[in-house]
């Protein structure tokens, strides 16, 4: 398992505002999605991404500014964990 230098979690209400949001963060900063979970039939999303620190923060303000532009009331709740433990990645790999 690669090491993980910084991991943004990002929690948005439709999975058309995930794809919109991944697209904006992707495009913003130079970070990677390593995995996606839609729960309630994709009602809900969450995101995880990783990079550096300062990409990692940047792609999550990208992502809340553009739901409170654009999908106003669709981020449910937005992290950024630097050096997350191992056993923190086993949960999302």
């Amino acid at each position: 398992m690669n090491k993980v230098e910084s991991l943004g979690i990002i929690d948005v209400l439709y999975l058309t505002t995930a794809l919109s949001l991944v697209d904006e963060m992707c495009k913003a900063s130079n970070v990677k999605l390593i995995a996606c979970e839609a729960a309630l039939g994709g009602k809900l999303v969450t995101l995880f991404i990783q990079g550096s620190v300062s990409d990692v923060q940047e792609a999550i303000e990208v992502a809340k500014n553009t739901c409170d532009t654009k999908f106003v009331g669709r981020c449910k709740n937005a992290v950024v964990i630097s050096k997350p433990h191992k056993e923190i990645l086993k949960f999302i790999m």
